[in-house]
């Protein structure tokens, strides 16, 4: 079986997995560890590498779709060091597995993905409809499981581009 990842390598964001059919096979937020009192949740870098590990042994082909991310000038500098710190980790952990990854940048999986929706400062609620549309089991029930959306689109869009029908 072949199998896609795509990940949101925010710290909200979030890791997914389908088939070579596009069918979900699991989605779960980025792991974080949670905060003690007057601290920011913060990456779980053993259980990041606990699902890159399953998905990798759970499958016989794999590929990984990333979104590639940048800072924007609306980003404080600790937001953006977080950001590219969880890019990071997933590229690292990626690379230390040795699973293959494409950089998918968000504009490229966007048009793709959300063609026909609206975008903007919806760009984030036509992700969610759109990834309910192609994955009604995903467990999105609050803005915090947004970033399962994103995965998720990143992950068929991947898919698309590695079988050739993007």
């Amino acid at each position: 079986m072949h199998g896609t990842i795509g990940i949101d390598p925010g710290i909200g964001g979030a890791i997914t997995l389908i088939d070579e059919h596009g069918a979900l096979l699991w989605a779960h937020r980025t792991p974080t560890i949670a905060p003690s009192k007057g601290s920011k949740r913060e990456y779980d870098i053993p259980q990041m590498r606990d699902l890159l590990t399953c998905a990798f042994t759970s499958v016989d082909t794999l590929v990984v779709g990333i979104e590639k991310v940048h800072s924007l000038p609306r980003d404080g500098r600790v937001g953006a060091f977080s950001f590219g710190c969880g890019y990071g980790l997933w590229l690292g952990l990626l690379a230390g597995i040795a699973i293959p990854y494409m950089e998918i940048s968000p504009q490229r999986w966007q048009a793709t993905m959300l063609a026909g929706l609206p975008r903007g400062p919806h760009t984030k609620t036509s992700a969610v409809r759109a990834s309910k549309a192609l994955f009604p089991t995903i467990p999105i029930k609050a803005k915090a499981d947004w970033g399962l959306a994103d995965a998720a689109l990143i992950a068929e869009y991947t898919r698309r581009k590695h079988a050739g029908t993007h």
